[in-house]
């Protein structure tokens, strides 16, 4: 679904914005709640069981999700510093 803007959200969501963890998943592993990430997005998923983290924009915005072996991230893992290098290398264990 498109995200919905707002005077102090625009649209594109593009920037740092904080994760929630939802549950521990190996595919989060080292990762905390309070971690920056970097968004570049004008669509987004719907909250739902599947969601391993999220960020705040007008309301949830999953970040991480993970549905058997079908996982995916909204934000971009390759600008995201330690968090997103991270989450490449858990990938990669998996």
């Amino acid at each position: 679904r498109k995200i919905q803007g707002a005077p102090d959200r625009p649209v594109p969501h593009m920037g740092w914005s904080k994760l929630t963890k939802r549950r521990d998943d190996p595919l989060t592993d080292g990762i905390v709640d309070g971690d920056y990430v970097y968004f570049a997005h004008s669509y987004a998923v719907d909250d739902g069981e599947a969601t391993l983290a999220a960020a705040d924009y007008g309301g949830p915005i999953p970040a991480v999700v993970r549905k058997g072996n079908v996982m995916g991230c909204q934000f971009h893992p390759e600008r995201s510093a330690k968090v997103g290098a991270r989450l490449l290398a858990n990938f990669l264990t998996l």
